[in-house]
């Protein structure tokens, strides 16, 4: 959890030196923490590189589009794409890599007078090849570098 909180803080500090509007966060969800780094969460339309950590380690890329954007508050829905590493622990020789189509939708919320730093949550559907469908969901926060 320390190595996860040290990454998190590095990859906000160098995503504030690029004097962008840039996003960063955790999101913790049932499967697995992501780390994320996206555009401007307040546009009606972002997107989000997600480093899915956990017992297998993945990327997804999602796009979202706010169908609620206002100060205090913004709801979103998306499409992702992701590939995780899936090794199964009763067979160790077995490895695949699980590609997966996610629709993720949530709320972003934005309860302090700075409206960089907020409070997420968020659920949604994956399709796995591998796998069975499931429902994903959790609890995160993101801060925007303005």
């Amino acid at each position: 959890m320390k190595k996860l909180l040290f990454l998190a803080f590095f990859l906000m500090g160098i995503v504030s030196m690029a004097e962008a509007q840039v996003s960063a966060g955790i999101n913790f969800q049932n499967t697995r923490t992501f780390i994320t780094v996206g555009t401007d969460p307040d546009k009606e339309f972002f997107g989000e590189a997600r480093l899915g950590l956990g017992d297998n380690i993945g990327l997804e890329l999602m796009g979202g589009y706010n169908f609620v954007r206002k100060s205090e508050v913004n709801a979103y829905v998306g499409a992702a794409l992701g590939l995780f590493g899936d090794y199964h622990r009763n067979d160790k020789h077995e490895h695949h890599d699980d590609v997966y189509f996610a629709i993720p939708f949530g709320v972003l919320i934005k309860p302090f007078s700075s409206k960089n730093f907020g409070f997420l949550i968020e659920a949604a559907p994956v399709f796995a090849s591998h796998h069975d469908s499931y429902l994903r969901g959790g609890i995160g926060f993101k801060y925007t570098f303005r």
